[in-house]
């Protein structure tokens, strides 16, 4: 979704992709993803290799603790680096679709106070048949905002290009309605036992309506098999870092900047 953003480009390495994109961190403008694909260290070769035939820095983001093992093995000298904005908000499966305790009172209250004031709402997943609705609903909520960011202009335009290929993407997504009018929607996505959500917009002049689609949301796509709710970054906007904080997240997951020197 952020492709265009970061001017993004991609190569192919030995059954291994490897993207590039433009982000500035310090002196560094030019930033490699780890390798994806079977070829974990050829690719990693392959990207030092570039780097030195075009002098450039080798710079890995989006470096997990999990990944600095392997690059530690491989790169003895480096520099490591933070952005708080993008750490992703991990919450346990169970606590978001229970909301149970004294430290989702208040959630709970939002949605019961919706419930109450809009007993007759429906949340029901979107599909070939609304979908047209979903955009019209995000069109109109949209109308008379401004975007202040490259950042929030970047959110507004991939959202609309994520309806646009909802068929293709092939992702679950949800909406909530109230006397056939929606009122809000959220898009995500499953991989192993995560499931992410890329994207959640309600009207606020429904209270509570933000607190609802997220807990439907999650009761809805949430199986067995699915242990952790990733509802990705803040981008350093204070109220959107509130509202993840008052979740109580089970972690927040740092993204690293590695450095090779």
């Amino acid at each position: 979704m952020w492709r265009d953003y970061f001017n993004m480009e991609y190569a192919l390495y030995n059954e291994t992709v490897i993207f590039k994109a433009q982000a500035k961190y310090h002196d560094i403008t030019t930033v490699f993803s780890l390798p994806l694909g079977d070829d974990y260290e050829g690719g990693i070769e392959e990207t030092a290799r570039y780097c030195r035939d075009r002098n450039l820095p080798l710079a890995f983001y989006a470096v997990t603790n999990e990944d600095l093992g392997p690059l530690r093995s491989m790169f003895k000298e480096y520099t490591l680096h933070t952005n708080d904005d993008w750490s992703d908000y991990i919450y346990e499966s169970a606590a978001l679709t229970g909301l149970e305790g004294r430290k989702y009172s208040n959630k709970r209250n939002h949605v019961n106070q919706f419930k109450k004031t809009y007993d007759n709402y429906v949340f029901e997943e979107i599909c070939e048949k609304n979908l047209p609705y979903v955009r019209e609903f995000y069109d109109v909520l949209c109308s008379d905002m401004t975007f202040t960011s490259k950042t929030a202009t970047e959110d507004h335009n991939k959202t609309i290009e994520v309806l646009e290929n909802y068929n293709i993407y092939n992702l679950p997504g949800g909406l909530l309605q109230i006397d056939d009018n929606i009122v809000a929607f959220s898009i995500g996505e499953i991989k192993g036992d995560v499931l992410y959500v890329h994207v959640e917009k309600a009207d606020m002049r429904f209270k509570g309506a933000y607190q609802v689609i997220n807990n439907e949301f999650a009761k809805h796509f949430v199986s067995e098999e699915i242990k952790f709710i990733n509802r990705e970054e803040d981008d350093g906007d204070p109220g959107l870092r509130f509202s993840k904080h008052s979740y109580h997240p089970y972690e927040i997951a740092l993204k690293y900047i590695y450095i090779v020197v």
